[in-house]
């Protein structure tokens, strides 16, 4: 038997949260190494910094993909918890219109 889907809009933008705090972290963390980094590239010299170069353009582009997928995973939960809470209102409001004044042929 399968299980019924169920959303809880407070766990979904508490896991929003979640994603935007981890990702914060991470991109301070990596700037941080980024900027540690870019101290060697004035003391190297050659073919050897070249390659160091390269890789860490490539690192940075690499880094701004991840940070712009967990913003957008972020907003995306963010966003289906409101429209949760939304559809759930409203699917209320049209039962309680109903007011329970017909009978269910049992």
């Amino acid at each position: 038997m399968s299980q019924p889907t169920e959303a809880q809009s407070a766990m979904m933008a508490s896991t929003a949260a979640r994603f935007d705090e981890v990702n914060g972290s991470l991109q301070s963390m990596l700037s941080t190494l980024m900027s540690e980094l870019s101290m060697l590239s004035g003391a190297w010299k050659g073919m050897g910094a070249r390659a160091f170069d390269e890789v860490k353009q490539q690192y940075a582009a690499d880094l701004k993909s991840l940070n712009d997928a967990l913003s957008e995973t972020a907003e995306g939960i963010r966003t289906s918890g409101a429209s949760y809470d939304a559809t759930d209102s409203d699917a209320a409001a049209r039962v309680a219109q109903t007011g329970g004044t017909f009978t269910l042929p049992l």
